[in-house]
């Protein structure tokens, strides 16, 4: 069977009819909603006032509302989170994760009730108070600190952005340590790109108002940005009485975004950002581009010796030599290229890969050059440039010490990489490290490389977990400290990855579930009160509302905020973008790229020995362009790792945030989860068929990071030589409902470094495959 759309819609149509025609989707409701009647945790709410509370989940950033109801034993409890139609993203909607958070927030069984100290040699953990507790925490920092050695204090937080991140942050630089990382994310690969072409951080997409969207790589109606925000936007171009809007899905494998766009462009993985400057060479041949923008920007054409963005995309990534290489037929490619550029409000996407990780700065940087030469930057429909969130500063972040960091900031752009911090603390190289704190973001599991997290946690001589779940991170730490859920406790998030327009959310106590659990910034803001001195000075807030309060002045009465629970941009900033480049244009070579990398060589010679050690393929004409470059894990194929490993995201799964819930491991596909535990992988039956491999086979998948072991499933949908394996199942905590079930993808992932921007990368791993039994 050709591997193609064609051939994989008469598979899927009559899936689809089949399932609508079937009583067994009602059924599974029906089995559903009795299972779940059998939790003995599940609340059961007195009669009493109803009463309904807006809120953001900072994990999903929906707005919603949570339904609470007033007893006369319990007192206020929640019994329903819905979506908030007053919300201007979401509108009403929500998502599984916010739909089951209830059954995170009262399952006592897997939260953390109290301080807990854990005896290592028997694994056994001993209830603390919260005074002897902090104690604890604020007296092992001080003896690492009064040693002379506050580097080898390190933390791992979540959200940067985030009021908590910002006072982690503000933590550490008091503590004199550099070595602090955050869950790496695909906004910060937006945010450099956009910086190296436009000097601007803040950008999104108009998918609203766009009437052809091609996305490159990203799961759009999977897990792109606000997922509540993306789908509406999906809904209205698929609205009654036509449909207005296209979309485009150019990735590896027939996704769900794939199945419903307009046209899947199936390549080979890992060649997108090649294809966008495919379609960037098509309208340059075509003179399809937008003359007045391209006129109006640097780096394009040709000046004396310096060869400009045309010559080298015209040169580079002829269509025929890049259709070949994806794997994609020459005139599909070209079609697109052509609607594309004669769409009226046309877009280009790039965004987190379906491993959630950050992506590849140059991919970015050719879909941004996309954009550009359609000239849709600033206007309806394209690219835009958020207003700067009105949010006040809170702290220092600038760390007051001569001490070398574990990561060397020279090597790439971003230093915010939790796989070479802890790669190198466990290393020893330069040092060591004695304390871990693990801030939210459960890293033993979600890694980025899992395996290395419990590594490091395990070798590390005192290991402190902030989080409000028994989870895979508490299981190796040595002092537990229970924080709030998102409903019972303040807290913040920012924009949504790809918002057309700044957003801020914020969240607050709305009923107390566990007592003794307290928010991670008053934790924060209690452990340096009592180590007093630089460290207080710096922190010098009473509680997280304060520091909410705060930091939202700017935004109006900070009770009228909290109740609303939302501060949104009242409208998208259409028309001309102040690019704040060097040259004020945008630059399709980046002239602030070329300055900051020459300012730290010195001379050109030292330039192109350092664009060479980062690992930029190319030298230095390439450098400064939007390029592509083949995925590291190329480098890994052999005969020994013939395949490649791929992740498939889901709105049923979770990633980098909270777990999965029961709820949402019930109504996963048996494509997902086969036999209520068995991980299933996806391969194409061409592939199977040349290893032997049958339907139903158990497999196991080895990289030199670690293996899965797995059940076959072969699927036309997918790309020939790949193995695809679902992302957030697999934990070894959360009770019977959720333990168990599967296996993490972040076991088996390999993760490399972006050569410029310096964040981790793991969208591919290569791997081998064995049968294993059946």
């Amino acid at each position: 069977m050709q591997w193609d759309r064609r051939a994989f819609i008469k598979l899927a149509v009559g899936g689809v009819l089949g399932v609508h025609a079937s009583p067994l989707m009602w059924k599974l409701m029906d089995d559903s909603t009795i299972w779940t009647q059998n939790w003995s945790w599940v609340p059961v709410p007195e009669d009493g006032a109803v009463a309904f509370a807006n809120v953001v989940n900072p994990q999903t950033g929906t707005g919603a509302k949570a339904r609470l109801v007033q007893g006369r034993v319990d007192g206020t409890r929640a019994i329903r989170v819905e979506g908030n139609p007053e919300h201007p993203l979401s509108k009403g909607g929500v998502v599984p994760q916010d739909a089951s958070a209830l059954q995170l927030l009262y399952n006592t069984d897997i939260r953390v009730t109290a301080p807990l100290l854990r005896d290592r040699a028997s694994g056994r953990y001993s209830k603390l108070s919260w005074p002897e507790a902090l104690d604890i925490l604020a007296g092992n920092l001080a003896e690492v600190a009064k040693q002379g050695k506050p580097e080898a204090i390190m933390a791992l937080g979540q959200d940067p952005e985030s009021a908590t991140g910002q006072l982690l942050l503000s933590l550490m630089a008091a503590l004199g340590s550099p070595n602090l990382a955050f869950t790496p994310n695909a906004g910060e690969t937006l945010a450099l790109a956009g910086l190296a072409m436009m000097g601007q951080t803040d950008l999104g997409f108009d998918l609203a108002n766009s009437d052809y969207v091609i996305s490159f790589g990203t799961p759009l109606l999977e897990n792109f940005g606000a997922p509540v925000a993306t789908r509406k936007a999906f809904a209205s171009w698929r609205g009654f009485p036509k449909n207005s809007g296209f979309l485009a899905q150019i990735e590896s494998r027939a996704s769900v975004t794939a199945s419903q766009a307009d046209m899947w462009l199936a390549c080979r993985p890992g060649t997108e950002g090649a294809l966008a400057l495919a379609m960037c060479s098509i309208m340059i041949q075509e003179k399809l581009y937008d003359q007045a923008a391209v006129k109006a920007s640097f780096g394009f054409a040709d000046e004396g010796d310096f060869k400009g963005f045309k010559t080298f995309v015209l040169k580079n990534y002829r269509r025929e030599r890049v259709a070949q290489m994806a794997g994609v037929p020459l005139e599909k490619l070209v079609k697109l290229t052509l609607g594309f550029a004669k769409a009226k409000r046309a877009v280009a996407v790039c965004g987190p890969g379906n491993s959630s990780d950050p992506g590849r700065m140059y991919d970015f940087m050719a879909v941004l050059a996309l954009n550009a030469l359609k000239g849709n930057i600033g206007k309806p429909g394209g690219v835009l440039v958020q207003a700067p969130l009105p949010l006040k500063a809170i702290g220092s972040t600038r760390v007051q010490s001569n001490v070398r960091p574990l990561v060397d900031p020279a090597q790439g752009l971003d230093s915010n990489n939790p796989d070479a911090l802890a790669k190198a603390a466990l290393a020893g190289k330069p040092y060591g490290i004695k304390t871990l704190l693990l801030v939210g973001g459960n890293f033993v599991y979600n890694g980025p490389q899992a395996g290395v997290m419990e590594e490091l946690a395990r070798k590390t001589p005192f290991v402190v977990a902030l989080t409000p779940y028994l989870d895979e991170s508490a299981s190796v730490a040595d002092l537990v400290l229970p924080t709030t859920h998102w409903l019972e406790g303040w807290g913040d998030s920012t924009s949504p990855y790809g918002s057309p327009v700044a957003c801020y959310g914020l969240h607050r106590p709305l009923i107390k579930a566990v007592p003794q659990a307290k928010d991670a910034g008053d934790v924060l803001l209690q452990v340096a009160s009592r180590l007093g001195g630089k460290v207080a000075k710096a922190l010098p807030y009473k509680n997280m509302e304060e520091v909410l309060a705060v930091r939202t002045e700017a935004m109006g009465e900070f009770e009228e905020l909290a109740e609303q629970s939302f501060w949104v941009q009242p409208k998208p900033a259409y028309g001309p973008v102040k690019f704040q480049t060097p040259t004020g244009r945008f630059e399709f070579f980046s002239m602030g790229l070329f300055k900051l990398l020459s300012g730290r060589a010195g001379n050109p010679q030292v330039l192109e020995r350092m664009v060479a050690m980062m690992g930029v393929g190319g030298g230095l004409e390439a450098a400064f362009l939007p390029h592509w470059e083949a995925p590291a894990a190329a480098d890994d194929l052999g005969t020994g790792m013939p395949l490649l490993l791929a992740a498939v995201p889901s709105l049923r799964t979770t990633w980098g945030g909270d777990a999965i819930t029961p709820y949402m491991v019930k109504v996963l596909p048996d494509t997902m989860l086969a036999d209520m535990d068995k991980l299933v992988v996806e391969m194409n039956p061409q592939t199977a068929h040349e290893l032997h491999l049958y339907e139903g086979d158990m497999i196991r998948v080895d990289s030199v990071a670690g293996s899965l072991t797995a059940k076959l499933s072969l699927f036309a949908g997918a790309a020939p030589g790949v193995v695809y394996a679902p992302v957030g199942l697999g934990h070894s905590a959360f009770g019977f409902q959720v333990e168990g079930k599967g296996m993490n993808f972040n076991r088996a992932a390999k993760v490399t470094t972006d050569p410029m921007s310096g964040l981790p990368v793991w969208e591919l791993t290569a791997v081998s495959v064995e049968k294993v039994q059946g």
